[in-house]
């Protein structure tokens, strides 16, 4: 790094913290500028063509944004559909220091995400580890990354809280929290329909009706069904990948049986019948010979040498043993005699060839797969009791994935990665809040408990091997809480808060097995394991008190240091069949934990805000459940930790006709769970800490009553502060995955026409993020230079107000950026990318009641 960009970050930052010190100086100067233009009240604003107040939950009470203390990005319903938005990913176009992309890591679910705020996420899906950002809908905690690409239909709003939020939300969510609330059901009689065409066959049909069953009781039902072809192209077999074919629903009641108590009961359902996402290959290296150890980059400590690990090749296998006999190069013969790669013109090898250069093609030929079935059931009971008001969540939700990666990307069956998971999970939250003193003290508290259990048994092919990965999970998590709003002044609050985690998560790997070792069929690894290389690592590492390894300058064997001993060992007890690739036996990660908060606010005038805060979040542990080949014991990793500190300012001038919000904040993030390539899988790792600094400018702004725009800024400076040798090839000069130095966007709505025919509504919107890499080890095959995205759309609503037409183009440019991915050249010897969806138009007809 540069004396001038650190000097020109450090300029940035002051200059962020200047201007919120600097307006907050100013804004005596503004509220006179405004008493003496307008002293309407601010109902009355609304109406002459200001912007209206936002409401959020960020402290579990209803809160104008204005007024609290949190940096939060939030969408009512009308701002989420003239933005076009149809998933949860997509609303971190218009979050700064937000990136939320539609695909996981080394996963063909096309119903997943990798969500980070603020420099703070998880790469990894596994069942075994936790997402960094917390997903809630109508206040339910979505435990697992894999069925959180939650669709929007009849959503009351979107919000994203930036920093931890550790105190009322709890566990996994120390890089923020995204809140999803559904439309509740109505009193009155409502209908909506809308269908929608477009680029690659899209045909989406979306439908809701409210009824009113009585006095006090309402029924809102909403179902959504959309389909399009996939866009990328297999050249193998005709078939297409990253398409869409999903129904969804929802039925809703609300119950008032007294003036105190309201009963709302939901269900909702997913059902996802696609093809797995786009994914492109971008590297394949074939190998010489079947098995090696390999390097660890920078993982020597001083004065000594490099971690080695074991790099059986998929490719060699595939090439030599498998296609024996069809020219696809010459096996070894022996120690210090490699054979030769496979050459690039024969189509029954695994080579460079299958390469297409283009992430709307692709060669790959194994399973298409990519299924979700999702439910789940919500009961909430509110009950006032004058001042105070008790509220009971309880919730149940019920997944299955199957889902297929197909990793080589060739018309061979060389490298399949499925993904086999069933999951549950049952939660209750009682909360109660109330006032005290005339309203001088606001305060929430309540208690959480989380049951979880699930099961992944995903048979992997390896060019080398099938086996089994994954296993059972059962998790208990249980925490109480509490914060209080003390207002000491009419215009200064402080609200301190503390919540206390108690959690226990149990993972049972019995189930990973190998059942099929191709290196019996190498002559020369058969005359040394007779039962299978992989099958001898098995015997001599798992569960063994001194694994069975030939030492090094064992005479005659000194090439083959660190092997397991010729013919095996006696299994171990915790190693039945004598295949297993970690100890059956489970094991558990505990965490008790106290997570505080406090803030302090103070109100400059009734429309400028300026506040500080602190806050702790925390991650649990787990355990890496991708292995091979075999372990001594089962790889874990303990909690993480993120501490907090922010200064923000919230801003409304002219009349409401501009709401400007800046935060400032700095983090330090302990004991990082890390994931790092070692083996066929990411590992997870607390192998660092980091610090985190930045800002964030929000503004909205309708400068006439037929114009609206809305803009951000985010400024992320994010790095290591130290670095455990357990990490690597992670070096303290790496960069954070997924976590770009810039974003910004900025959007226009304007009424360009309004008469006796209806409304003419336009609208552009424009994205951007600097340079990230999708990995923490910083292959260079996952580098996504900085890159702009361009939407734009036009609606037309008949004088009615019944009917609208809307049409537009997502990705005007045609910007093809990576989204994730996954590279692993050793073992797997392939790297592979997913690709961002191509320029698509679309036409919209909604009917409204």
């Amino acid at each position: 790094m540069t004396i001038r960009a650190i000097n020109f970050r450090k300029v940035v930052l002051r200059a962020s913290a200047s201007a919120i010190i600097g307006l907050a100086c100013l804004a005596p100067l503004a509220a006179q500028a405004q008493d003496a233009t307008s002293s309407t009240p601010q109902a009355e604003e609304q109406d002459t063509g200001g912007l209206e107040e936002i409401t959020v939950t960020a402290r579990k009470r209803a809160e104008n944004l204005q007024d609290t203390p949190v940096a939060i990005t939030a969408m009512n319903a009308e701002m989420l559909e003239s933005r076009q938005i149809n998933n949860v990913a997509q609303v971190s176009k218009f979050a700064p220091n937000v990136n939320i992309q539609p695909v996981a890591n080394i996963s063909g679910s096309s119903a997943s995400i990798t969500a980070f705020i603020r420099g703070v996420g998880q790469t990894d899906f596994n069942i075994t580890v936790d997402p960094g950002v917390g997903v809630y809908v109508d206040g339910v905690y979505v435990a697992r990354s894999v069925g959180a690409l939650l669709d929007i239909s009849d959503i009351a709003s979107v919000q994203i809280l930036r920093g931890p939020q550790g105190t009322l939300f709890g566990k996994n969510t120390i890089g923020g929290a995204i809140e999803v609330n559904s439309v509740q059901p109505q009193n009155k009689f409502d209908l909506r329909l809308e269908a929608t065409t477009g680029r690659f066959n899209r045909a989406d049909f979306k439908g809701m009706v409210n009824l009113p069953l009585s006095d006090n009781l309402a029924m809102r039902a909403v179902a959504s069904y959309e389909t399009r072809d996939g866009f990328q192209r297999r050249l193998s077999d005709g078939g297409r990948q990253g398409n869409k074919d999903s129904f969804g629903a929802r039925l809703a009641f609300k119950w008032e049986p007294t003036d105190k108590l309201t009963v709302n009961l939901s269900g909702d359902i997913n059902i996802r019948r696609e093809e797995q996402t786009a994914i492109s290959l971008i590297e394949l290296r074939d190998q010489p010979v079947p098995l090696r150890f390999v390097d660890v980059p920078n993982s020597a400590p001083p004065g000594g040498s490099n971690r080695q690990i074991a790099a059986p090749s998929s490719m060699y296998f595939w090439n030599k043993i498998t296609q024996a006999g069809q020219g696809c190069g010459t096996p070894w013969s022996g120690l210090g005699a490699p054979g030769t790669l496979a050459p690039i013109d024969n189509p029954a090898c695994a080579s460079t060839r299958w390469i297409t250069g283009d992430p709307d093609t692709t060669w790959a030929g194994g399973k298409n797969q990519s299924d979700l079935d999702l439910w789940g059931v919500n009961l909430t009971l509110d009950y006032e009791l004058g001042d105070f008001a008790l509220k009971s969540i309880s919730a149940y939700r019920d997944q299955s994935t199957v889902a297929e990666y197909d990793f080589d990307g060739t018309p061979h069956n060389i490298l399949q990665l499925p993904l086999h998971v069933d999951v549950w999970q049952a939660s209750q939250e009682l909360q109660l809040n109330g006032s005290l003193l005339d309203d001088r003290i606001k305060f929430t508290a309540g208690v959480y408990y989380l049951k979880e259990k699930g099961t992944d048994y995903t048979p992997m092919e390896f060019g080398f091997a099938r086996f089994i990965t994954g296993g059972d999970i059962d998790n208990d998590s249980f925490a109480s809480f509490a914060q209080a709003t003390f207002k000491l002044t009419d215009r200064f609050s402080i609200t301190p808060g503390i919540r206390y985690t108690n959690e226990t998560k149990r993972y049972d790997p019995s189930s990973q097995v190998t059942f099929v070792d191709r290196s019996v069929s190498d002559p020369i690894l058969a005359s040394l394991y007779p039962q299978g290389a992989f099958i001898a690592f098995s015997q001599c590492l798992v569960g063994q008190a001194v694994p069975g390894v030939i030492p090094p300058g064992t005479a005659g064997l000194e090439a083959l240091a660190g092997f397991p001993l010729p013919g095996g060992c006696t299994p171990s007890a915790t190693n039945p069949g004598g295949n297993h690739t970690m100890p059956a036996v489970e094991v558990q990660a505990k965490a008790k934990e106290w997570t505080p908060a406090v803030s302090i606010d103070y109100k400059i005038t009734d429309d400028m805000l300026i506040y500080a805060s602190y806050s702790k979040g925390f991650k649990n542990g787990g355990f890496s459940q991708r292995i091979f080949p075999a372990e001594v014991t089962t790889p874990s990793f303990t909690p993480e930790f993120v501490e907090s500190y922010e200064v923000g300012l919230k801003n409304e001038f002219f009349d409401r006709r501009l709401r400007l919000n800046l935060a400032a904040f700095l983090s330090d993030y302990s004991d990082m769970q890390i994931v790092v390539n070692e083996g066929i899988a990411p590992k997870v790792r607390n192998a660092g800490a980091g610090r985190i600094k930045g800002f964030e400018v929000e503004g909205e702004a309708a400068p006439i009553d037929q114009v609206r725009l809305t803009f951000g800024v985010g400024y992320l400076d994010a790095y290591y502060t130290d670095i455990d040798l357990s990490a690597a090839p992670v070096t303290k000069d790496s960069k954070f995955a997924f976590v770009p130095e810039w974003t910004a966007s900025a959007a226009i709505n304007a009424d360009v026409y309004q008469g006796s025919m209806g409304k003419l509504t336009l609208r552009g919107d424009w994205s951007y993020q600097s340079s990230t890499f999708k990995d923490a080890v910083n292959n260079p095959q996952l580098f996504q230079p900085a890159y702009s995205v361009f939407g734009t759309s036009a609606s037309f609503t008949d004088k009615s107000e019944h009917f609208t037409l809307t049409g537009g183009v997502t990705n005007l440019t045609n910007k093809r950026y990576i989204q994730g991915g996954y590279v692993d050249l050793d073992i797997g010897g392939a790297a592979t990318a997913s690709f961002s969806r191509p320029r698509e138009w679309f036409l919209k007809l909604a009917y409204k009641y």
